[in-house]
């Protein structure tokens, strides 16, 4: 749940953009991270389950192993790490919205750009969009960072998604159905609430 803001993120800055050509996804779950047992089994029980990583390489779905599922990924500090291509609903749901057609989620297990400042752990989100704005090609990079943990990120977005469901963040109550749920929330009023708890948050196009 906790990549759901790698997609709020994405989703946000992709609206600068005309049209978006690829996106970039990339996250640091800090080995310090105190995400707890059950959710280290539970990651390893899916990695185990589905080994194969689901991305859109010209607007096709392609499902990544083995060598092809190595990447890079370049941390908010700006190091240069080796990642795996990593399985999310936000792959699907980033390419419904914004007609991508190369999106690509890779996760690097490590330790956090805030760690290597001498500060605590934290999970780490990084966003990286090309697309054409005002008839040009244009970047840009966004970045997040949450220093309460993996598990906390989880807990505050589930709580953000129920209030999205029952119409407390000023919107309608969602009505009874099946929901992706990072697609219930206005990505602005999510990556408020996420400030307000503390993430650190920056958009940057070039």
């Amino acid at each position: 749940m906790w990549v759901t803001g790698s997609f709020v993120l994405a989703l946000n800055s992709a609206k600068s953009f005309e049209s978006v050509r690829s996106i970039r996804l990339g996250a640091i779950v800090d080995e310090q991270d105190p995400i707890g047992p059950a959710a280290i089994e539970d990651m390893k029980r899916v990695h185990s389950a589905a080994p194969a990583a689901i991305v859109f390489e010209g607007g096709r779905c392609v499902w990544l192993s083995g060598d092809a599922a190595r990447g890079k990924f370049e941390s908010i500090d700006g190091r240069s790490l080796d990642a795996t291509a990593f399985s999310t609903f936000d792959t699907a749901s980033l390419h419904a919205a914004t007609g991508a057609p190369d999106i690509r989620f890779d996760l690097v297990n490590g330790e956090s750009s805030s760690r290597c400042r001498g500060s605590e752990a934290a999970t780490e989100i990084v966003v990286e969009i090309e697309g054409e704005a005002d008839g040009r090609t244009e970047n840009s990079r966004s970045t997040l960072e949450f220093k309460h943990g993996t598990a906390s990120l989880t807990g505050l977005s589930i709580v953000l998604l129920l209030a999205s469901v029952l119409g407390l963040n000023d919107r309608v109550p969602a009505r009874p159905g099946l929901y992706l749920p990072e697609l219930l929330s206005d990505s602005k009023w999510f990556l408020d609430e996420l400030r307000s708890a503390g993430a650190t948050i920056s958009e940057d196009s070039k």
